[in-house]
């Protein structure tokens, strides 16, 4: 996903615009090792000329395959990432992270799509299929349980009043 300025300034009236399919599974699980596997990434939107400066307003979806916390399964995680990037000529132009330095006038969106894709990945994700008739993890002295049953046990644990003192409970 490369394009020089030299084409992109043909399209200075109007947007250049981009439909790209990109394969990025070995660099995620190379930089992310919660990564098990990631389907091709979509990558649309457009490139626009404004002065010297490229401005990319980009849509990027697609999923990726990470392990639940709870239960260490496969749980496809989709995403969808909207962001708009500024690609600069020289390094006083750049001002924030949105903005990046082209090299060798050309614009490469590969870095910035991986970069934006790295830092959207979760710290977490859960199964949606973990029922209660699936044994939860449990060891000495502990267990995980779900909410419903916490609900329930802390219901049991309320002292029962005794119905001849209920009477009583009305003058407090």
């Amino acid at each position: 996903m490369k394009w020089s300025l030299n084409q992109l300034k043909k399209y200075r009236n109007e947007p250049f615009k981009i439909n790209e399919q990109v394969d990025l599974t070995e660099y995620l699980k190379a930089n992310n090792q919660d990564v098990r596997g990631a389907s091709p990434v979509t990558v649309q939107g457009g490139l626009e000329m404004q002065g010297n400066d490229v401005v990319a307003s980009l849509y990027i979806s697609g999923s990726l395959v990470l392990p639940c916390a709870r239960t260490l399964v496969d749980v496809v995680w989709p995403y969808e990432i909207h962001s708009v990037e500024t690609f600069v000529a020289s390094k006083e132009d750049l001002q924030d992270e949105s903005f990046h330095l082209m090299e060798k006038d050309t614009v490469d969106l590969t870095p910035v799509v991986e970069e934006l894709l790295l830092v959207e990945i979760p710290m977490q994700v859960f199964s949606d299929e973990v029922t209660g008739s699936e044994e939860l993890p449990q060891g000495k002295d502990w267990e995980l349980k779900t909410e419903d049953d916490f609900v329930q046990e802390e219901a049991l644990k309320k002292p029962k009043v005794d119905p001849r003192l209920a009477g009583l409970a009305d003058f407090f």
